[in-house]
């Protein structure tokens, strides 16, 4: 299982990706839980006083913050998921932050549309511009099981770990909605 790491914690860890072998049917935090054994110093990163996962850490798979996964925290994963970690934002970090995504069943315009919901200024087709982050968006090939085919598009945003932290949760529930 690939888990990638951005911002603060890529020092901690030492590099942008690290692989783990997971036995059995992991969750979500399980997951986090084996990287803070492996990394002891991403504890105080990821986890509150509490032992709960910090309100503004996010621990994407395939794309999704886990909050808003079916089951949280506690969704069972296939072990092929792409799993992205993003730190808590500090204040004034002007860490950059890249998330890039695949995504099946959501056309393009519509995104462009989400995005400038969420306060972007379309830059004509493809590019949508916000308060410290800019998004650039890709019609792919479709994507096609026997005689299904579905349209998929690349989204690449990139932005401060603030920004980011600011879009992400509008963005997931707009892609929730549309079954992104």
């Amino acid at each position: 299982m690939k888990i990638n790491f951005y911002a603060t914690l890529r020092q901690i860890v030492g590099q942008k990706t690290i692989e783990l072998e997971l036995p059995g049917q992991p969750t979500v935090w399980d997951v986090v839980e084996l990287v803070i054994q492996r990394y002891p110093p991403l504890q105080a990163q990821l986890l509150d006083e509490n032992g709960d996962l910090y309100q503004h850490v996010h621990v994407f798979i395939d794309g999704r913050d886990a909050p808003y996964l079916e089951n949280g925290l506690e969704t069972v994963l296939r072990g092929s998921e792409k799993i992205d970690i993003f730190p808590a934002v500090g204040g004034g970090q002007e860490d950059q932050v890249r998330l890039e995504r695949d995504l099946c069943g959501l056309p393009l315009w519509l995104m462009q549309d989400y995005l400038v919901e969420l306060g972007g200024v379309s830059k004509g087709p493809g590019q949508v511009v916000g308060n410290g982050w800019v998004a650039h968006l890709t019609q792919l090939e479709d994507y096609c099981v026997g005689s299904l085919a579905v349209g998929q598009i690349r989204v690449e945003i990139e932005g401060t770990a603030q920004a980011m932290d600011a879009l992400m949760p509008g963005l997931e529930k707009k892609l929730l909605r549309a079954g992104g």
